[in-house]
């Protein structure tokens, strides 16, 4: 009876170890599963897929990427080329430039005031005197000069210098008071130009004494 006891005791002691040790080995196995690296065939994401280019064929080197291509250059013109010359403006053009030729046709323009007879004048008038100046391509304003010279008799009464041989609004040449004595007068204009052209005129009148 004892001895049956212990048998069947040591056969419960048997039983129970060898559960246990094959449970353990299970346990062990599935950690071994779990803790298998990776295939190795199964390789990450590709960067040069990702990148979108053909990854070049073996033996045969990648090919740079295309630089730009730099800015173009412009190069400032040869010392030696002509400058443009300016247009020329009217005012240059009426005074004097490439439209101006021919000799000058001057005459002078007396005033009315104080006038008693065709070449007569009244003692102390004012009449006043202008220029008009032509040349084959009509009548000169600007660029052009006006030395005036009053003489009574072989005496200078008077001088003056005009700017221009047009008057724009008043009179070129005004007699003040040189007027008063009474006798044989002549006045003269001497033009010149700025384009080198000369001429005279002049006008001879009396004065006489006014009533």
């Amino acid at each position: 009876m004892l001895i049956a006891a212990i048998a069947l005791l040591l056969s419960f002691w048997t039983t129970f170890f060898d559960d246990k040790d094959e449970a353990g080995g299970r346990s062990a196995q599935q950690g071994t599963y779990s803790s298998a690296p990776a295939d190795p065939t199964e390789d990450p994401a590709d960067p040069v897929a990702d990148s979108g280019t053909t990854p070049p064929p073996p033996g045969e080197p990648a090919s740079a990427t295309p630089e730009p291509d730099p800015p173009a250059v412009t190069e400032p013109p040869d010392d030696d080329s002509p400058a443009r010359s300016a247009l020329p403006t009217d005012d240059a053009d009426a005074a004097g430039g490439s439209s101006r030729s021919g000799p000058l046709q001057v005459t002078i323009d007396m005033g009315d005031r104080g006038r008693v007879g065709p070449s007569q004048y009244r003692r102390g008038a004012t009449p006043g005197a202008n220029t008009e100046v032509y040349d084959e391509a009509g009548r000169v304003d600007t660029g052009c000069y006006v030395q005036w010279t009053l003489t009574r008799g072989t005496s200078v009464v008077q001088t003056h210098r005009s700017g221009r041989c047009r008057p724009p609004s008043i009179t070129l040449f005004n007699f003040g008071d040189s007027l008063d004595e009474v006798g044989s007068y002549r006045l003269t204009a001497d033009v010149t130009t700025d384009w080198g052209k000369e001429a005279t005129a002049s006008v001879d009148f009396d004065v006489v004494a006014g009533g």
